[in-house]
């Protein structure tokens, strides 16, 4: 079986693009606003996959250290043609299981706080990815090819910053390389994921989330409980995702189920009419991309052409009827104006391009200037902090929509007492 040809194959030479692109401006850095001390790094870490029946090389002299600049290095490796047939993938983790950790069990990029001895946010990204998973970002054969925008990160009915996060982005030049080494505390385990499986529209899904733990720091354990009657569950947008490649901690805790199968007479001798479950088909043990990291990778793929992650998202909403639809009402305006200013980001080749129907090739000059909007249009949403315009409307909507509740359960209940004394009342 032949090769296809390389033309055939344009999500490569799309992201080799990209990434020279990417290089050659850094985001601005964004300070900690007041009463905000807390910064984080993460590592987007890129590598390509070769398609049957090729063979990844690499290429020392060409694509290593000490070459003279970081472009003809990526020029390089690009300029391969087992990269340009290749399918490029993301290095992602799913977090240990921990109590009372925010982040528990969420997949996200290998990354974390930002220690005093680190000289800068860089080195944060790399000495945490070494810690957690053990990869060296800086060896020969990976290259630190540029940041996204960094961004404040609020809770979510509250203003309450959490911390400035960090993204930086990396490619990963060979594929022979030492395994990973996950930390069981850490990480439970990793997964090499596909771009296409990234932009696929069928693999769209919603994560229930609880609405109590989006307070920030002002929650307590008296109002959580009430904060989850009166306002449901938080339902957030994400994607399944289908790894390529998944490493397991094998001295995880939670690697193997806690206890054997129920034994019941229909799981034994109906087994197709059985409801029952093994422990380790959870639905925490699903690989579900949403989020603070579904949000980086969107951020990532609004700089691709070919790829319009406005298809892939959808706002965050709550769980109960009524505060679906005030919500739906106070955000429409600004909803629609947002997805116009990401449609109009797009050139007017998007279509013939990429876009639903799958990649192509851009000119640099177009190119250059579709990826100087969409820098744009990420930089400020991430200044203006994340979604911040969207929650500000939202928390007005929740407000008058509890209000409307308390005024119709006191009508309510003021009618039943009325009600109550007509039947007391003695007939003269």
């Amino acid at each position: 079986m032949q090769p296809k040809a390389a033309s055939d194959f344009s999500r490569s030479q799309e992201l080799g693009q990209t990434l020279r692109n990417l290089n050659r401006s850094r985001y601005p850095h964004v300070q900690n606003p007041p009463g905000c001390k807390k910064r984080a790094s993460v590592a987007l870490i890129i590598r390509v996959r070769p398609t049957f029946p090729d063979t990844a090389t690499f290429d020392t002299s060409a694509c290593g250290l000490p070459v003279e600049s970081d472009q003809a290095r990526l020029n390089a490796f690009f300029a391969q043609e087992w990269v340009q047939r290749g399918d490029p993938e993301v290095l992602l983790i799913k977090r240990s299981a921990r109590k009372g950790d925010r982040w528990t069990s969420h997949i996200a990029f290998p990354g974390g706080g930002r220690d005093p001895d680190d000289k800068d946010d860089l080195a944060a990204s790399i000495r945490e990815t070494r810690e957690e998973i053990g990869m060296d970002l800086e060896a020969n054969h990976c290259l630190n090819v540029g940041n996204l925008s960094e961004r404040i990160v609020t809770a979510w009915l509250g203003k309450t910053p959490l911390m400035v996060l960090c993204p930086f982005v990396f490619l990963q030049m060979r594929l022979d390389t030492e395994p990973l080494t996950l930390q069981p505390s850490e990480v439970h385990s990793a997964h090499w994921v596909s771009l296409r499986a990234l932009t696929s529209p069928y693999l769209s899904n919603y994560v229930r989330s609880d609405v109590s733990g989006r307070f920030g720091r002002s929650g307590s354990d008296f109002i959580r409980p009430i904060a989850r009657l009166f306002f449901g569950q938080v339902l957030i947008k994400g994607i399944d995702l289908i790894p390529t490649e998944s490493i397991y901690c094998s001295s995880g805790a939670d690697l193997l189920p806690s206890g054997p199968r129920a034994s019941t007479f229909t799981s034994s001798v109906l087994p197709f009419l059985s409801s029952t479950k093994p422990s380790w088909e959870k639905p925490s043990q699903q690989l579900i991309l949403w989020g603070l990291t579904l949000g980086i990778v969107s951020d990532f793929l609004r700089i691709l052409p070919s790829c319009d992650p406005s298809k892939l998202w959808a706002w965050p909403t709550l769980s109960h009827l009524d505060y679906q639809f005030s919500i739906w009402l106070f955000t429409y305006a600004y909803r629609k104006q947002k997805l116009q200013e990401i449609e109009s980001s797009y050139p007017a080749s998007h279509t013939e391009a990429g876009g639903a129907s799958g990649p192509g090739e851009l000119d640099d000059t177009t190119f250059t200037t579709f990826q100087a909007r969409s820098r744009k249009e990420v930089q400020d949403s991430a200044l203006l902090e994340m979604l911040g315009g969207y929650y500000d409307r939202a928390r007005t909507a929740v407000f008058l929509t509890l209000l409307l509740r308390i005024g119709a359960g006191s009508l309510l209940v003021a009618w039943g007492v009325r009600k109550g004394r007509k039947h007391r009342t003695p007939k003269s």
